[in-house]
């Protein structure tokens, strides 16, 4: 396709299109995991309620097994995701030829990192009997304790986990030089030698006459006048 300067554009899927599907398909991904988080999570941990909204817990088993199953969804999901988004932008551009790969990129890591915020709010809110039973709760109550991360640094296990994924593949296809999309130096092959000698020099025919013509010689009847001639 002419770009109206002489040169023409690649052919193939608009980057902003790929891009906004693999961030819709993560968010879409984020919001289906939350309540696939509240399902596995274990038994909820029980503390004591100090007032305010605020528990003292300790360091239970069940506390801990909520957050560490939080870690090996996103991860897992990383994963796939990473994986996945890769193999797409990889088809798309072998299809058509188009550097898609900082698009895919980008939109992964925001949109794994948005999913990474929708499972943790999804888990909380479908908790919220829980959170709002422990909101009213007296001081020194004994009370159940609703999904929760206190270490909020583990939202970034999906967005991590994806770039890690995708990184590797990217090197893998570039070891192996067989990235989509981006254009390969084509050799220009060199001018053949000529078959023969080249006229005007040594062994070769006089300048001015063309390879293969017989090459002039003594008369047969010597140097003077031609008989037949006169």
């Amino acid at each position: 396709m002419d770009d109206g300067k002489g040169a023409y554009a690649p052919r193939g899927p608009r980057p902003v299109a790929v891009a906004a599907c693999v961030f819709g398909a993560l968010v879409l991904a984020g919001a289906l995991l939350g309540p696939l988080w509240w399902l596995l999570a274990p038994d909820r941990a029980r503390g004591t309620a100090l007032g305010g909204g605020e528990v003292f817990t300790g360091t239970t088993e069940a506390l801990f097994a909520g957050e560490g199953s939080f870690v090996l969804i996103t991860a897992l999901a990383g994963l796939v995701g990473g994986y996945s988004a890769y193999m797409a932008q990889f088809a798309l551009a072998r299809r058509r030829p188009r550097d898609l790969r900082l698009w895919c990129l980008v939109a992964g890591f925001l949109g794994s990192a948005a999913a990474s915020v929708l499972v943790w709010r999804i888990g909380m809110l479908l908790d919220a009997p829980l959170h709002t039973a422990l909101a009213r709760a007296q001081a020194g109550e004994e009370v159940e304790v609703g999904l929760r991360l206190d270490a909020t640094a583990f939202l970034v296990v999906w967005p991590f986990v994806f770039v890690l994924q995708y990184a590797l593949l990217d090197l893998i296809s570039l070891v192996r030089r067989d990235q989509p999309g981006v254009p390969r130096a084509v050799r220009v092959p060199a001018d053949p030698a000529p078959a023969g000698p080249v006229p005007g020099t040594a062994g070769g025919p006089p300048a001015g006459q063309a390879p293969g013509a017989p090459r002039p010689g003594p008369s047969p009847v010597g140097d003077g006048p031609d008989p037949l001639t006169g």
